[in-house]
């Protein structure tokens, strides 16, 4: 069974007869833990948990992604986002967002110029504010949009591998409104903030002090952001200045 490494721990993945093993192995390049041969060593440390096979890649991601969320749970801060950082200095920009708000394209437009860290879950190191990566297949519409959904991987794609040592230093929240000529940019006030960020957290109350904590992280990086916009472009510039890329 392929091991999966991500968000600082590991997951066993049985593909099932549905799943490709060829494209399983191209979609999760950056996370697949090279076979070693066939020895017990491959099936993990005996209590690595196993994700069983799905009947499509993008549900096998979904399992994938719940299984490696479970595992952290109650050791990062882990939010619903995106996330790309400097090659160079590791400073990262998280961005923060429900379902369809557009940040895997954002991890795609940016992921040719920085590192790229996820486009479906941010896992944060409480204090330290280091990142654990999550480098997945991004799930892509068709060029008619809707479903089925396709998984690629971010090595087809172009995208930048990340710093080894990526840490937080911007937390912003997208908010997309069709139509606006220009973004906005607006530093949010700590009750907003907080009240906008806990429905996109997973398993915060698995957390000691969890509100306390992102107070704590608001403070370190003073402020969190709000970013609203229509296209994707527009955020480009705001981002370079913050992440120090121009």
């Amino acid at each position: 069974m392929p091991l999966i490494h991500a968000l600082g721990t590991t997951v066993q993945v049985e593909l099932g007869e549905e799943i490709d093993p060829d494209e399983f192995a191209q979609a999760w390049s950056r996370c697949l833990i090279p076979p070693r041969g066939e020895t017990e060593a491959d099936l993990g440390d005996g209590t690595t948990p196993v994700v069983r096979g799905q009947r499509s890649m993008t549900s096998l991601t979904q399992s994938i992604t719940r299984a490696l969320i479970e595992r952290r749970a109650g050791e990062l801060l882990m939010f619903h986002a995106g996330a790309v950082c400097h090659p160079t200095t590791g400073d990262s920009i998280a961005y923060v967002a429900p379902g369809g708000t557009g940040k895997t394209t954002l991890s795609r437009l940016l992921g040719t110029r920085y590192g790229y860290l996820t486009d479906e879950t941010v896992g944060i190191v409480p204090g330290s504010w280091e990142i654990k990566p999550y480098p997945k297949p991004l799930s892509t519409r068709g060029p008619e949009g809707g479903y089925p959904k396709t998984e690629v991987s971010p090595d087809a794609l172009g995208l930048l591998d990340a710093h080894p040592c990526p840490r937080l230093t911007t937390l912003t929240v997208l908010r997309r409104t069709q139509g606006r000529a220009q973004a906005s940019f607006s530093r949010m006030e700590l009750f907003d903030a907080i009240t906008t960020l806990v429905p996109e957290t997973s398993s915060l109350p698995a957390l000691e002090k969890p509100l306390a904590l992102l107070a704590e992280l608001y403070e370190q990086l003073g402020g969190f952001w709000l970013l609203e916009f229509s296209e994707s472009e527009q955020l480009t510039s705001w981002i370079d200045s913050r992440l120090g890329l121009t």
